[in-house]
């Protein structure tokens, strides 16, 4: 018993040295990401993100996190605000005042607006492109020659004006450029994706004003969109790089004049457009008539005052001309073979002595390079043949010059 009792206070003596050893050695507490900080001294506040951290009455911080049991995730380092720290994330039972509001720290203010493409004082194609749009609109800007000088800039403060847009005119924005080339744009004639006989036609026209060297190919190539751009330019017509109806009307007018051959539409393979009927002969103008221009080139049938169909005409040749003047369809047939030349006459009707109207393989074969014996010629087969079922005994027919 006596041994016992000398155990049992030699084993409080020791857990008293293990208590004072406690008490000396610096504690660690978890701060409020479960992470262990050191403490500087016991018995002060272990938290320096959460002043509202609770004590107990002798000023001693009371530790109520839960020791981390997972392992640390390694994380590439981030620079966060300090006052973006949550102390309500710490887990404990204990109520804690919110976190303050994040402090808004105020900075210049980022300028807004559309960027400046170009101002006064610049020169070139540009300038050229925004003065014949501003001309489109109704702002005259004086002579379209690339300049952009005090004229411009009033007439493009004058749309911004009617426009709603801010500026004076003495810079031009991405924005203001957009809002007047769709004012100023206009409806395309011939896609960039065509295909054919209009391809040809724009090919042929441009080749006629020295803009295309190149073979006639009826495709659109991106080279034939630099040769639009450069009659655009020319022209001091709005740059738009495709074949708008502005653009085609200005490389017709300087291709073709009204009332005459239209030889780049016929070698692109193209029908003749549809005359108007003030366009024609005033003998034309009413009943049912074949209308036979020698300067056009064209055959016209005219029902009540109305065109309804045209197409290219052929006509005889020196010795062999096709008479003028108003005549009659007296004879239809829809085979014959001439009697004196042996050749076919398809779809023919006569209208004087043995002049007819009729199709020609000839004429669909080798063009304008040949001619008739005297009789209007058509080498279009799908047309002579409507024409032909179309027309009557009786029917005028009108061969002019």
């Amino acid at each position: 018993m006596k041994t016992i009792h000398m155990g049992r206070r030699s084993s409080a003596v020791a857990a008293g040295f293990v208590i004072a050893a406690l008490v000396a050695t610096p504690m660690a507490f978890a701060d409020d990401t479960g992470t262990p900080s050191p403490a500087t001294s016991f018995g002060a506040s272990t938290s320096t993100e959460d002043p509202s951290a609770t004590t107990t009455a002798t000023g001693t911080a009371t530790d109520t996190t839960a020791p981390s049991t997972t392992e640390p995730t390694t994380t590439q380092p981030t620079t966060t605000d300090s006052t973006t720290t949550d102390p309500a994330a710490t887990t404990t039972s204990v109520p804690t005042t919110p976190a303050p509001p994040p402090t808004v720290i105020a900075t210049a203010p980022t300028p807004l607006g559309s960027p400046v493409v170009m101002r006064v004082g610049a020169t070139g194609w540009g300038v050229k492109d925004l003065q014949s749009r501003l001309l489109v609109v109704g702002r005259t800007s004086g002579t379209v020659d690339g300049v952009y000088d005090a004229g411009v800039a009033s007439a493009l403060g004058s749309f911004l004006t009617s426009s709603g847009l801010p500026g004076d005119g003495r810079q031009l924005t991405a924005q203001a450029r957009e809002v007047l080339r769709a004012r100023s744009a206009s409806p395309v004639v011939i896609p960039s994706t065509s295909s054919g006989g209009t391809v040809k036609e724009l090919q042929l026209r441009l080749r006629a004003k020295s803009l295309w060297p190149y073979s006639i190919s009826g495709t659109y190539s991106w080279t034939l969109g630099q040769k639009v751009l450069a009659f655009q330019r020319a022209q001091n017509l709005p740059q738009s790089g495709v074949a708008d109806r502005r653009t085609w009307s200005r490389l017709v007018g300087l291709t073709f004049t009204p009332g005459t051959f239209d030889r780049y539409r016929y070698e692109a393979g193209l029908r003749p457009l549809m005359p108007t009927l003030a366009s024609l002969d005033s003998r034309c103008r009413t009943g049912r008539v074949m209308c036979v221009d020698k300067a056009t080139r064209t055959l016209t049938w005219v029902v009540s005052g109305k065109p309804t169909m045209v197409m290219w005409a052929r006509f005889g040749g020196p010795g062999h001309e096709t008479r003028e003047g108003t005549f009659t369809v007296s004879r239809r047939y829809e085979y014959v073979v001439s009697n004196l030349y042996f050749t076919p006459m398809p779809y023919s009707m006569f209208f004087s002595g043995g002049q007819a109207v009729h199709y020609s393989s000839n004429f669909a074969r080798i063009g304008y390079a040949g001619a008739s014996h005297g009789c209007v010629n058509i080498g279009d087969y799908a047309q002579i043949k409507t024409l032909y079922f179309a027309s009557r005994l009786g029917d005028k027919v009108v061969v002019h010059h």
